[in-house]
């Protein structure tokens, strides 16, 4: 009887890992590392085997639409989360990509061109991926809990966010078209960096549509996405991670309408107001043609 006992007791052991290790191995967080990892794993490798910054955009943030389709769960609900995420990544890596065909991004210089910056870029690239798309992961495995209010209110602070972001994008891209100088129209005049304002608000918003059904601690390990998010843009805006501030005194420094810009203009966050009322205008139609 003890031997017959011992050995159902193992096989109920060996059938609890068998369980772990496959619940593990289906978890949409670690689906998505394994996806981060492996386009950045592929990025690594064409910078090693070649001097390019074309595709770093391409496969760093085109890897979120693979992750989200990866990952995009049983539900209506995860499956409208991973329609958000695959949009966004799919349109900004498609425009970066575009840009990057014609313009060389001077902050990378050099980055790039060692063992140790080509490893250092590929993994905060992949750190930066897992990290952002927690909210929608967490909430592809979470319980089918519906809360009208949140779901709406996710998808409104996320269309919002992704207006911006676009109409920023591309307000900018038709300026450098037709002036040589700094860009302070449309949304570049409420904001010096409405883009990651805008970013940062879309993944609020994803934040937010996956709040129902996920735990306190799930939700708190959810909100670590804007938080990482508003520092990482912070710190690219203020110029302590990249030498954009640099960059930007020495094309328009000599330029005195530049340092009033500056001293006049929220470094990241705009005033609600005047946010709102730069994307309405930009919405009928003011600020993206040619006559820029």
């Amino acid at each position: 009887m003890i031997t017959k006992s011992l050995l159902l007791h193992s096989v109920r052991l060996r059938g609890s890992r068998t369980h772990s290790t496959t619940t593990m191995s289906a978890s949409p967080l670690w689906t998505s590392a394994k996806v981060f990892a492996g386009c950045n794993g592929l990025g690594l490798g064409i910078s090693l085997a070649k001097d390019t910054h074309t595709h770093l955009d391409l496969i760093g943030t085109g890897a979120f639409a693979v992750a989200a389709y990866a990952t995009k769960g049983p539900t209506a609900s995860s499956r409208t989360s991973a329609l958000m995420v695959g949009a966004w990544a799919t349109r900004l890596a498609s425009f970066l990509f575009y840009r990057a065909l014609g313009h060389r991004d001077g902050r990378l210089e050099g980055t790039t061109k060692t063992l140790q910056g080509c490893v250092g870029f590929w993994f905060v690239s992949f750190v930066w991926g897992w990290l952002t798309l927690l909210p929608h992961a967490l909430g592809a495995s979470a319980p089918k809990v519906e809360n009208k209010v949140l779901r709406r209110s996710g998808l409104a602070l996320f269309a919002l966010g992704l207006a911006t972001e676009v109409m920023a994008d591309f307000q900018k891209f038709f300026f450098k078209r037709n002036h040589k100088g700094f860009c302070d129209v449309g949304l570049w005049s409420v904001s010096q960096h409405p883009n990651w304002f805008g970013n940062l608000c879309l993944w609020s918003g994803i934040t937010l549509y996956n709040a129902p059904g996920l735990s306190p601690v799930k939700l708190a390990l959810a909100a670590a996405s804007p938080v990482f998010l508003g520092a990482l843009f912070g710190a690219q805006a203020s110029g302590s991670l990249t030498p954009a501030v640099e960059l930007s005194q020495a094309r328009y420094g000599s330029d005195p309408r530049f340092a009033a810009y500056l001293e006049n203009t929220p470094l990241f966050m705009p005033r609600v107001d005047k946010w709102l009322a730069a994307l309405a205008s930009g919405l009928v139609g003011k600020g993206w043609g040619p006559e820029l």
